[in-house]
């Protein structure tokens, strides 16, 4: 069915040359929304050209008696009931406008020819003809949905050919009456064009106006979705920020009680450490070997907790910096000095003597201190090369510390700047913490770049000098 439809004239689609894309696709949105009801008015029309057929039947009987001529008509009326039969059963079936445009002009077309067989067969009744042929018009025009283009091709046919009928057929009706017929022909047919354009003026605007509504409405769906989303992103934003001044809260207050504790804890401690050392020097020899190994294990403790309650305070309390010219080379030298490099692990060291950095140099020292331990911590099992490296960036000095160890997760590297977390068996996590603390407080920055199985890179940025802008305030 489809191919046999392609080849039909251009004026069947829907689409028109002289318009452009869009007012065809309007074109072709708006005859598919009136669709189904053209289809129960077409059903509807069918039927009212139905009616007249059947009883047409009786009236040629009437005239023609059982002759020739009657069961001609007879055989022609039948054929347009099953034209009309073929319609109302077809139609339920079309899914597309341009199919629905070729069945109903086809099946009207086949009516009114139909119409001129059987007027043709009486031309002394004119009249009657003419006056059905003008209720045909207001029929086809105003109640048969179609393209305006094929109802008016469709009518001219109608009209024109009853014209013809009445000028060739009639030969006795005065000219007068003829002329009166034919006027009201072309009048009738003027009238039921205008009223059927007013119809789809009509029909066009009621589309434009649903399409407006519609459009309205999703644009009104869409702000309301956007808001719900606004309304769900600030919640989000308020529901953190309660979280981070609860956070922040429980850090000052594990700030005061760190603050309390560790100057509870100390001197138990330094009594602990003082009391292992009077039994190495004075009660070394009784002890024997295996206690001073226990001797060097409490000593150990002891430094550790040292260590832990030296991290708490640090943490807890305000940075203040006591600024002095040093040099970054100078500084990572002694580190790696101090520092018992294992066996299986290469320091590679490129940090340049200059530009020297203003900066609190016992603090920077703890942070490269921090950072070339993690990165020893991370290669320990398997070895690696550590490589340091520092340049100038327009104000700015730029220290990478890149090990070959075993890498950190992404959900590692989200938190590794976060107190209390740490991936190590010992520890309570506030070493990094205090070293971007430190950082920050120079005015400077530390990222982190980390690859499973490859290595991780620390980079930290420092200002070479230092001003009331470049300080944060929150020191």
């Amino acid at each position: 069915m489809g191919k046999l439809l392609g080849k039909w004239p251009q004026f069947f689609s829907h689409t028109n040359p002289s318009r452009n894309n869009k007012e065809n696709i309007i074109e072709h949105d708006y005859r598919n929304y009136f669709l189904e009801s053209d289809i129960n008015r077409s059903r509807k029309a069918a039927l009212l050209f139905m009616l007249p057929i059947l009883g047409f039947m009786f009236n040629d009987y009437v005239f023609f008696g059982f002759s020739s001529v009657f069961f001609g008509l007879v055989t022609t009326r039948i054929i347009l009931l099953l034209v009309i039969g073929f319609e109302l059963f077809y139609i339920g079936k079309v899914k597309a406008h341009r199919t629905y445009d070729l069945l109903i002009f086809w099946s009207t077309l086949s009516l009114i020819i139909g119409g001129g067989i059987s007027h043709m067969s009486r031309p002394e009744n004119f009249v009657l003809h003419s006056i059905i042929t003008i209720m045909s018009l207001f029929i086809l025009y105003l109640v048969v949905p179609l393209r305006f283009l094929l109802q008016s091709l469709l009518a001219s046919i109608m009209v024109v050919g009853e014209i013809l009928i009445i000028l060739f057929f009639t030969n006795n009706a005065e000219v007068s009456v003829i002329f009166t017929i034919v006027f009201s022909l072309i009048v009738a047919y003027i009238i039921a064009g205008l009223s059927a354009r007013q119809l789809h003026s009509f029909r066009r605007k009621t589309y434009e106006e649903y399409v407006h509504r519609q459009a309205l409405q999703d644009e009104l769906k869409q702000h309301v979705d956007h808001l719900s989303e606004l309304v769900e992103s600030r919640t989000k934003e308020l529901v953190e920020a309660q979280s981070l001044i609860l956070k922040s809260e429980r850090f000052v207050a594990i700030g005061e009680l760190a603050g309390m504790i560790g100057h509870d804890l100390r001197n138990p401690l330094a009594g602990i450490r003082n009391a292992t050392y009077f039994l190495r020097k004075k009660q070394g020899s009784f002890v024997g070997d295996s206690g001073l190994q226990m001797l060097t294990v409490i000593d150990k403790a002891v430094e550790y907790s040292d260590k832990i309650i030296n991290d708490l305070l640090d943490y807890s309390r305000e940075i203040h910096l006591d600024l002095e010219n040093c040099s970054p080379k100078s500084l990572i030298d002694y580190i790696l000095l101090t520092t018992k490099i294992p066996k299986n692990i290469k320091i590679s060291d490129r940090t340049q003597s200059s530009p020297t950095i203003l900066a609190d140099s016992n603090k920077i020292q703890r942070v490269f201190t921090n950072m070339i331990s993690n990165a020893l911590d991370a290669m320990t099992e398997k070895g690696g090369t550590l490589e340091i490296n520092s340049c100038k960036n327009g104000d700015k000095l730029e220290l990478t510390f890149a090990d070959t160890g075993s890498g950190m997760s992404p959900e590692v590297m989200q938190k590794i700047f976060t107190p209390l977390f740490t991936t190590k068996a010992q520890g309570m996590g506030f070493g990094l913490a205090i070293c971007k603390r430190i950082i920050e407080a120079h005015g400077g920055n530390i990222t982190v770049e980390s690859v499973i199985g490859k290595g991780t890179t620390f980079t930290l940025t420092l200002p070479i000098s230092q001003n009331d802008n470049t300080l944060p305030n929150y020191r």
